[in-house]
């Protein structure tokens, strides 16, 4: 068993906070899909310059 460094969330009828580990979810989700999508247009500029910029040193 993995022990966590926060307490788990609980409502107040003593059931696990279910609402806000899937929002919690949501936001961690939409944060990587926003950082792949700015990876991505990073990789798209570079490619736009030309392959022999690629091949120069920074």
């Amino acid at each position: 068993m993995h022990i966590t460094e926060t307490p788990i969330r609980l409502r107040r009828d003593g059931s696990i906070d279910t609402a806000y580990y899937m929002q919690r979810g949501r936001l961690l989700r939409s944060r990587a899909a926003h950082d792949l999508v700015t990876a991505r247009k990073k990789t798209t500029r570079a490619r736009q310059r030309g392959w022999l910029w690629g091949l120069l040193p920074n």
